[in-house]
C-alpha cells in the first residue's frame, strides 16, 4: 500500500523493474474498470491517466494508444479465464463450462467490445501478434474440450467461436445504453429486458447440445 501510494499519489517516475511492473498493473486495474464503465469509445487515455494519478506523458511510456492498453487488459482477463478452465479440466466440460465463463465478468465484458477495439489503431504487426495470442489461448481451451469429447481441434475451435459470438450478442442485448435501459423498464417494453447470465446459459446450452450430437 505504501508503494502504491508512493507511485500513484506522488507521480514519481518508476525507476526499478518492480516499480514499473507495479505501475503497469495499476494502470491495467484502472483501465479494466474504466473500459467496462465507459465502453471503448467513451474512454480516453486522459481518463486513465487521471484515474491512476499519472500524467499523459507518463502513461504513454507504458501504452502509446488506447488500443494497445485495451489489448493488454484483455490479455490479462483472457489468460485468467483460460487458466481457470484448464484448472477445472476435461471433467468440467460441459457441465461447468458456462459457470467458468460467467465467473469472469471482466473477460465477458471486454470480449463484447473486442471487435470494436481492433477496428483501428493497430499496425498490421500488432494486430497479427494479438491474433496469434488469441489463437494460442483458444487452443488451450480446445485442448480441454477435445479431451472431454474426443472431437478434433477444428470442431472444438468452431464450437468455441460460436460460443464467443453468442457471448457478444448476449452481452450487448443485456447491457443496452442507459436511455434504452430506462425505456425498457416501462411496459410494454419490459419484454426486451434480458439478464446476461440466464440468456448466455440458454444459448450455450443449445450450442453445446448441437456440438455434442454432431459426431
Amino acid at each position: 500500500m505504501v508503494l502504491k501510494h508512493r507511485l500513484c499519489g506522488g507521480k514519481q517516475r518508476a525507476r526499478t523493474e518492480s516499480d514499473k511492473a507495479l505501475r503497469e498493473q495499476q494502470i491495467l486495474d484502472a483501465a479494466e474498470r474504466l473500459f467496462l464503465e465507459h465502453r471503448f469509445h467513451g474512454l480516453t487515455l486522459a481518463d486513465v491517466a487521471r484515474e491512476t494519478g499519472l500524467t499523459k506523458a507518463a502513461l504513454y511510456r507504458y501504452f502509446r494508444s488506447k488500443e494497445l492498453l485495451f489489448i493488454a487488459v484483455y490479455r490479462r482477463a483472457m489468460s485468467g479465464w483460460v487458466s481457470d478452465v484448464e484448472a477445472v479440466g476435461p471433467d468440467g466440460f460441459p457441465n461447468q463450462f458456462v459457470d467458468r465463463i460467467l465467473a469472469h465478468p471482466v473477460f465477458c465484458g471486454l470480449t463484447a467490445i473486442l471487435h470494436i477495439a481492433l477496428e483501428t489503431g493497430l499496425s498490421e504487426e500488432e494486430a497479427r501478434e494479438f491474433k496469434l495470442f488469441l489463437l494460442s489461448q483458444s487452443r488451450r481451451i480446445t485442448a480441454v474440450i477435445g479431451k472431454a469429447t474426443n472431437r478434433e481441434e477444428a470442431a472444438c475451435l468452431r464450437y468455441l467461436l460460436q460460443c464467443q459470438q453468442a457471448l457478444i450478442g448476449c452481452w450487448h442485448m443485456s447491457h443496452p445504453p442507459e436511455p434504452a435501459r430506462k425505456a425498457m423498464q416501462l411496459e410494454p417494453l419490459t419484454v426486451f429486458q434480458l439478464e446476461f447470465s440466464d440468456t448466455l446459459e440458454h444459448h450455450l446450452s443449445i450450442l453445446t447440445k448441437a456440438f455434442m450430437q454432431d459426431e
